[in-house]
């Protein structure tokens, strides 16, 4: 009889835990298939603002009215500005795209400044009209490509979360193997390295004197450069490991974007072996990244809970008066950003990201590459203006809802006293910046979640 028990109790054991692995399994790719489809309208709306652009440049070139030619490429810069927003969504990180990102770059730049002539200025010289033609033929090509790759995504033969975990592994991966590991095995990574190829078969426009200059070279982050070995003990002890307690790092790359980098890989002592990956700076040895390879069970913890967890882990590495600017929970973490606030002013530069984990509460992820480079103490003097006068600036068809100053970066870097006002016009929420020693106004951004809290 009680053997029979065993069994019995046994088997139902077995039943209940392919009941949860079933359950499991099921939310797994319930989860993953709403990841695939916002990838997919991310996708679309690239391929619909290219072959748009191509349109609107098509136009611009034929147009014999000025208004129709100023009214073309202002159509055209907001497309390229909208298949920029729309790349930056997808999974393409590792994907080196750079070419096919300096033309969206190069146009918007191109498009505004020719449309920005107001109604007296003159027609398009020679010179900006064969730079428009040559434009509208890569931009043709681009949207076919893209269309192509489309057409293949839409028939269900390959999805973008297969390019997000390719991206993931290549990310981490030892330099000597991703040398070694050929023509990539996913065909959206195969048809978009196709694209950024044929992109850099045309030639290079010459914008001298028609466009403005790029933004400048980030600023350096000061101090000494280090070796990688500081580089592997400044990692683990940031991510909390150590070689006494068994834990090992090496560097396995060194990333040369500004600011260039050592990429070390830490491995810990004991339990599963979730891998940490973080970029230290190579001057000054700052951590820039982070990075933690570990499972997302269900969440257990609130999003108040989550906050406090990234607020006191950023209290330990050193970050002090770090003030919680926005917060967006996806896929079992919460991502939260800080600003750090001197004298009450919002410093947006000294900007730093924390992704917590929201099963357990514990930090997998951060972002500080723009603290590391521009958090110092500021001589902040008094705004010019009063609020009340800085209020003036904005539209009267807008409610105030709220205001704070803060300080801005401009595309060359500047730094920017700002008032900062909370807007709302009908039911959308907009941050309104306006100079706070000339009354400019200098930037519009809608706030997603309301308030001052963006995403």
């Amino acid at each position: 009889m009680r053997q029979r028990w065993g069994w019995t109790a046994l088997a139902i054991v077995v039943v209940v835990s392919g009941f949860i692995g079933l359950r499991e399994y099921a939310l797994k790719k319930d989860a993953e298939l709403r990841v695939e489809n916002q990838y997919q309208r991310a996708f679309q709306e690239v391929v619909y603002h290219v072959d748009s652009l191509a349109d609107e440049l098509g136009k611009a070139a034929v147009s014999g009215s000025l208004l129709q030619t100023q009214k073309a490429l202002a159509d055209a810069w907001r497309h390229t500005e909208s298949a920029r927003s729309g790349l930056g969504q997808l999974p393409v990180g590792t994907i080196q795209l750079s070419t096919t990102e300096d033309f969206l770059s190069q146009v918007a730049s191109f498009t505004y400044t020719l449309s920005q002539r107001g109604e007296s200025g003159s027609g398009l010289s020679d010179r900006e009209w064969a730079l428009l033609r040559d434009l509208r033929e890569q931009a043709t090509f681009a949207a076919e490509e893209l269309t192509r790759l489309g057409g293949a995504i839409a028939s269900g033969r390959h999805r973008w979360t297969d390019v997000q975990r390719e991206s993931m592994t290549t990310a981490a991966m030892r330099p000597e193997r991703e040398k070694t590991q050929g023509a990539p095995s996913n065909q959206v990574t195969k048809g978009l390295k196709m694209l950024e190829d044929g992109m850099t078969r045309f030639p290079t426009p010459d914008f001298e004197g028609v466009i403005p200059p790029p933004r400048k070279k980030l600023p350096s982050i000061p101090g000494p450069k280090i070796s990688t070995d500081d580089a592997i003990k400044i990692a683990m002890d940031f991510a909390g490991y150590s070689v006494q307690e068994g834990a090992r790092g090496e560097v396995i790359a060194t990333i040369s974007s500004e600011p260039e980098s050592y990429r070390v890989e830490i491995t810990p002592p004991r339990g599963p072996v979730y891998k940490v990956w973080a970029d230290v700076s190579v001057s000054g040895g700052k951590v820039l990244w982070m990075y933690r390879d570990s499972p997302i069970g269900s969440e257990s913890i609130t999003s108040a809970m989550a906050v406090n967890a990234a607020k006191a882990f950023l209290a330990s590495h050193g970050f002090q008066n770090m003030r919680e600017i926005s917060r967006r929970d996806y896929q079992g973490v919460s991502a939260i950003g800080f600003a750090h606030e001197q004298n009450g002013v919002v410093i947006y530069p000294d900007y730093v990201v924390v992704r917590v984990a929201l099963d357990d509460g514990l930090v997998d992820g951060f972002e500080g590459t723009n603290y590391q480079i521009f958090h110092k103490v500021r001589p902040l003097k008094e705004p010019g203006l009063s609020e009340a006068q800085a209020k003036e600036g904005l539209n009267p068809k807008l409610t105030v809802t709220g205001s704070r100053l803060a300080v801005i970066l401009d595309d060359f870097y500047r730094e920017k006293m700002v008032y900062e006002f909370e807007c709302q016009l009908d039911k959308d929420a907009y941050l309104v910046y306006i100079n706070a020693d000339t009354g400019e106004e200098e930037e519009v951004k809608k706030a997603e979640t309301g308030g001052f809290e963006l995403v």
